[in-house]
């Protein structure tokens, strides 16, 4: 999926008003002829006006857990073939691999036509307690509440941004022309309104910031392959901090790797990516 951005500069705005589209955005829905489809919708475009990549993963993944008999997430993996056009509508196919007593493993396709577009295999589980070690740390970052919102500036809202609210400490070096060098970033995410994050919202949220090579100046990554670890839900309504950050940049591609915590400091999800930049 394509997450390009360009250079803007951040200015006062109005404020906003934004409506939920999460969960029904995500829904597959059976035809007359028993295929399960989808719209695609312009609502969680990129400023370069594609579908994100994050929500084609939670569309999918949200397709595996209504139409299959599995548990929760454990990992999924989804490679990106093409990027869904805004007003079409997709197809999407279940494939069980293994329903074993623990692992629940399943392939997902998705198809506009005979185009692929994209195809997820991803791990299931049915909830149990397990032992639980914690040795990293979330980003340090001010209460969220305390933080401007980018939507009352010069962020558009028509897309992905209008969807997911974030919060940054400080604004891009990117954003404003002068990239900073240090491919990180860290912020705050939730679904807009405090929408209550599922688990293939943590697969959204995943891949739904800028990309911090932008700070390397690159303004336009496709992501080609995209894996995440699900761990654990965040209460309803609460903030996730958010961290991402690329280290090699080869051959014209580049990883990210991302985790995301909930507000006492669990982890909820990992992820790293395979982008290419164009």
């Amino acid at each position: 999926m394509v997450r390009g951005y360009r250079q803007r500069r951040i200015g006062l705005g109005q404020d906003v008003t934004v409506t939920d589209f999460y969960p029904r955005d995500t829904i597959a829905s059976p035809a007359d002829d028993g295929s399960l489809t989808i719209g695609v919708t312009d609502r969680w475009n990129t400023p370069l006006g594609k579908p994100n990549g994050g929500w084609v993963l939670a569309t999918m993944l949200r397709t595996a857990m209504d139409h299959t008999d599995v548990g929760r997430p454990v990992v999924a993996s989804i490679t990106y073939f093409a990027s869904p056009e805004p007003g079409t509508t997709a197809t999407l196919s279940c494939a069980p691999i293994k329903l074993g007593r623990r692992i629940q493993t399943v392939d997902v396709d998705m198809v506009c036509g005979d185009r692929p577009l994209a195809r997820m295999t991803a791990s299931f589980a049915r909830e149990h307690d397990g032992p639980r070690q914690e040795l990293g740390a979330p980003p340090e970052l001010p209460a969220p509440e305390s933080l401007p919102d980018p939507r009352t500036m010069d962020v558009p809202t028509d897309g992905l941004f209008g969807r997911v609210e974030f919060r940054m400490p400080q604004v891009p070096g990117w954003a404003v022309g002068e990239p900073n060098g240090d491919p990180t970033i860290v912020a705050w995410q939730r679904l807009d309104g405090g929408t209550p994050v599922d688990w293939p919202a943590l697969g959204l949220l995943s891949d739904s910031l800028p990309p911090p090579v932008l700070e390397l100046g690159h303004l336009t990554s496709m992501t080609v392959q995209l894996t995440v670890h699900f761990h654990r839900l965040p209460a309803p309504g609460t903030w996730v901090a958010s961290r991402f950050s690329t280290r090699h940049v080869a051959g014209g591609f580049h990883e990210e790797d991302g985790e995301l915590w909930d507000q006492q400091g669990n982890l909820l999800a990992q992820s790293r990516q395979l982008a290419i930049l164009l």
